[in-house]
């Protein structure tokens, strides 16, 4: 099965390339009828009028859209411009700053004033505080989006969806986020397997990922310390959950529900408390003196095998950066599941806060100038910007693969429980508890957080005043 959807993955970027060198190599001679298909055609846009409203586009820092930057950059741009126009409205991006800017969305919204219309965040400060609090606008309730449009970002869809009801307003482009690192020069040098071959001969395993690793960590000068570790992880309890087929957090219209004690759980941590146990050697672990990015940085430097890490450490720790040629493959998927999963510890997304005036005129206004490509133009700039942190086509592939599995782990919402799970994380790896005994007595302490939130709420976590 692992074999197959990356042959599909391959195969439909081999089509979708060749088909654009066909058009790039014929004679550039287009029907009239299509000439100006890219473009956009006001006698089929609907004719409003806005009145002049301004529609808001806020982040933390001031995002620009310098239409010489991309192709995309370049047609959103037009797109905007003409919209207004024929419209009459105002697209207007704003800085909203980073000191407390959830606190300033929370308080501007609250007081019916909000510091801008859509807005971006994390899903631990969307779930479940703001979306419980009626902080955020529930847009699917406006009938305008069709999230089954390409433009629309499907894991930030998920990731967003809470009783029913969806709220976000993200754009197409890179989901992607965990997945497996590997030094393909120390690789190499240590007489190791090449993991693309592993991986489409369908032996990429749990086991196997730490059997190389205990091949790949090494004494070198013989002074009794390690010089190279086979591996490092952070959150590698959570990885072994979902890459076996299971969610933290089960979505209900009522809200949510957190059942553990499943068979895909247990088997996954019972790997993960043999591991620590026996095999944890392997592990770059923390150390006197480092930073909280140690992980990449010491993989960058050859100090480590392989690293599971989220996409967007390729582009700031080894583009550029890193001397060692390096690859990347999905993380090892379980016993229990076929299909492979890219962990997300958090997600990226563009909502509307709830006091906004005019927020179904506002949502059309996205939704039009969102507008700016097929669905080939989209997964052409869906695999450009994969390729500006890849070290090689293959890490392309199988990156442009995991886009449509990602899953967002949403318990990091939930201050209390998710405390609850890393100390039960630690208990398994020192052995003071095992796996069923373990489960059975954290399950009592979630149910009732549950009940507390479901009673009381979630805390805003801002001054009364």
């Amino acid at each position: 099965m692992k074999r197959l959807l990356r042959l599909l993955t391959l195969l439909g970027v081999i089509l979708f390339l060749a088909a654009c060198n066909s058009d790039e190599a014929g004679n550039n001679q287009k029907d009239p009828e299509d000439k100006d298909k890219d473009k956009v055609v006001e006698e089929e846009l609907a004719d409003y009028d806005f009145k002049g409203l301004t529609l808001k586009w806020g982040a933390p820092w001031l995002r620009e859209i310098d239409p010489n930057a991309s192709e995309f950059n370049e047609r959103w741009s037009s797109r905007i411009e003409e919209l207004e126009k024929k419209w009459n409205f105002n697209f207007e991006v704003t800085e909203i700053g980073w000191d407390d800017y959830v606190g300033n969305y929370i308080r501007t919204t609250l007081a019916g004033d909000p510091v801008a219309d859509i807005v971006y965040m994390l899903t631990p400060q969307f779930y479940p505080n703001l979306v419980d609090n009626g902080i955020v606008y529930p847009v699917s309730d406006l009938g305008i989006i069709d999230y089954d449009d390409v433009k629309w970002n499907q894991t930030s869809r998920e990731a967003s969806e809470y009783k029913g009801k969806e709220y976000s307003l993200s754009m197409n482009g890179i989901n992607t986020r965990d997945g497996i690192w590997w030094n393909k020069t120390l690789f190499d040098q240590l007489g190791l397997p090449d993991l693309y071959e592993v991986y489409e001969n369908d032996e990429w395993t749990w086991e196997k990922m730490i059997e190389i690793a205990e091949a790949a960590t090494k004494d070198t000068n013989n002074d009794g310390e390690t010089d190279i570790y086979g591996f490092a992880a952070e959150n590698l309890p959570w990885k072994l959950i979902y890459s076996n087929g299971y969610e933290s957090i089960q979505k209900t219209d009522a809200g949510i529900e957190i059942n553990m004690n499943d068979p895909k759980v247990i088997e996954a941590l019972e790997f993960y408390q043999n591991y620590a146990q026996n095999k944890g050697f392997v592990e770059r672990g923390w150390y006197d003196g480092a930073n909280w990015d140690f992980r990449y940085t010491d993989f960058a430097n050859g100090m480590i095998a392989m690293v599971s890490a989220e996409w967007w450490v390729s582009n700031s720790y080894f583009v550029g950066k890193m001397e060692d040629e390096y690859g990347f493959v999905p993380f090892p998927s379980g016993p229990s599941n076929n299909v492979p999963v890219s962990y997300g510890y958090e997600a990226a997304l563009e909502v509307m806060l709830q006091t906004v005036e005019s927020p179904k005129e506002k949502v059309t206004i996205w939704d039009a100038i969102l507008d700016v490509g097929s669905e080939d133009d989209w997964k052409r700039w869906l695999i450009n910007d994969f390729e500006q942190s890849a070290g090689d086509a293959q890490t392309v592939e199988y990156a442009l693969m995991l886009n449509d599995f990602t899953k967002t782990n949403l318990i990091r919402g939930f201050e209390n429980i998710n405390t609850i799970f890393n100390n039960f994380f630690g208990e398994l790896a020192s052995g003071s508890t095992t796996v069923q005994t373990g489960l059975e007595a954290i399950d009592p302490q979630i149910q009732a957080a549950l009940e507390d939130f479901q009673k009381n709420g979630a805390d805003l976590g801002i001054d009364e005043e």
